[in-house]
């Protein structure tokens, strides 16, 4: 199922720590709504930095999101990723610094409707989310290590 111009349903059912409860994923319709303006988020990324970014971790079902706690994955039990409204991600470009992706997202998140981006250094990923009318949250743009 296409979601975006770039974004199929398959790019955002993923998990790279847990493949196996990935594939189990089911989003309701409610999810998929959400899970199409947060590819529209996605093209925008991917339009500005080519080849794209690459979703580490999209939609999880409270399985999965458990799952990744229970591991010590920065996963909160009220996660943007259980409504389908965030997704960790890196750029396909592996000769790009992801602070240059994150810095771009700040200085457009108005236009590109960014309403989360936790950029982790350390561990090379940045976490992006738009917003939830479900589950309203303050918008926050930080730097994580």
């Amino acid at each position: 199922m296409k979601l975006s111009r770039h974004f199929v349903l398959g790019d955002v059912l993923i998990d790279g720590t847990f493949p196996d409860l990935a594939q189990l994923l089911e989003p309701s319709k409610k999810e998929l709504d959400s899970l199409r303006r947060l590819c529209e988020l996605l093209d925008a990324l991917s339009d500005q930095f080519p080849p794209g970014v690459e979703v580490l971790s999209g939609f999880r079902d409270k399985r999965l999101n458990d799952a990744c706690r229970q591991v010590g994955l920065p996963a909160s039990k009220d996660s943007q990723h259980l409504y389908g409204c965030a997704a960790d991600i890196k750029p396909k470009d592996k000769e790009l610094d992801p602070e240059i992706m994150y810095e771009w997202m700040k200085s457009c998140a108005e236009q590109i409707h960014l309403h989360e981006a936790v950029f982790y250094p350390m561990k090379g990923f940045i976490h992006v989310a738009v917003d939830n009318p479900e589950l309203p949250t303050p918008k926050r743009i930080l730097m994580r290590t």
